[in-house]
């Protein structure tokens, strides 16, 4: 599925998808909806409506029987679920807590984003163990080549300026703006020299208004680490500002046409008299 097909594809919950599943295995049958309801827990008004709308993005007729689309986007959700928990486990994530990762990752990230954080998890898998050391090496140098193509053919030497956002891996149905968003500059820089390529921030202060009191709160950040091939390192911060080596971080084109690059990071700050403790987000910055 390329990334056309991505951006119209329908966005449904874990809740939801299972609902598709499980359809999947009961087919077309006399009381089929109220199966799926009592297999996954809710009544059956929630399955019912959103099957409605399934029949209406044209997944599914009037009948409950998938369509071609609706397969192909099936299949995606699959594929999704499978990478998303290799790119987990990958990460060391407790067993107990991957199933709440998965659904925050899922829920509330772009799929085109998505499918290139897991892309390395996938390529993991499937590699044999015969062959693992040999594979590994080229899925480095795979990764390496193509940061490399990014950097010396399409960005020119020097320094220039880049839009940031950085997301919350939330617990809701909604993507949102992290505390961490207010804690830079969002205009930041991409330095590209012989020394080396990197993104560099620029840390401001954050403001806020405690929910317990309603007392004015102000404080940084404290900490940034980010993802390089499966590993966490931090960020060094010097002078307010802190660098990413753009060799961490994954290139895409986006919905405009533009380049777009994201990396995974975990930060914490300090703010008030709390400290807030580390939270993942995916930092996202275009030009």
């Amino acid at each position: 599925m390329n990334n056309q097909d991505n951006r119209n594809l329908l966005h449904p919950s874990m809740l939801q998808i299972q609902y598709l599943l499980e359809l999947e295995k009961v087919g077309k049958k006399r009381g089929s909806v109220a199966m799926i309801a009592d297999t996954c827990g809710v009544s059956h008004g929630p399955v019912s409506r959103f099957f409605k709308e399934c029949i209406g993005r044209g997944y599914l007729t009037e009948k409950y029987e998938f369509t071609t689309e609706g397969a192909h986007a099936l299949l995606t959700y699959k594929r999704l679920l499978r990478d998303v928990k290799t790119y987990l486990k990958a990460m060391n994530i407790p067993e107990k807590e991957i199933p709440e990762k998965m659904k925050q990752l899922i829920e509330n990230v772009d799929y085109d984003l998505l499918r290139t954080m897991v892309r390395n998890a996938r390529q993991t898998t499937e590699r044999t163990v015969e062959g693992k050391n040999e594979q590994e090496q080229k899925n480095s140098q795979g990764e390496k080549d193509s940061n490399a193509y990014f950097i010396e053919k399409i960005l020119e030497k020097g320094k220039f300026q880049v839009g940031i956002a950085i997301h919350q891996i939330s617990r809701n149905s909604e993507t949102r703006l992290s505390m961490a968003h207010q804690g830079f500059e969002h205009l930041a820089c991409i330095r590209n020299n012989t020394r080396g390529s990197w993104l560099e921030l620029t840390i401001c202060e954050i403001h806020g208004r405690s929910r317990i009191d309603g007392t004015e709160m102000s404080g940084h950040l404290s900490s940034l680490k980010y993802e390089k091939q499966g590993q966490l390192y931090e960020s060094v911060i010097k002078n307010g500002k802190l660098r990413i080596p753009l060799s961490a971080c994954h290139f895409f084109r986006g919905r405009m046409g533009n380049v777009k690059g994201a990396v995974h990071i975990t930060v914490a700050c300090n703010v008030g008299n709390a400290h807030m403790p580390e939270s993942t987000a995916v930092l996202t910055f275009w030009m």
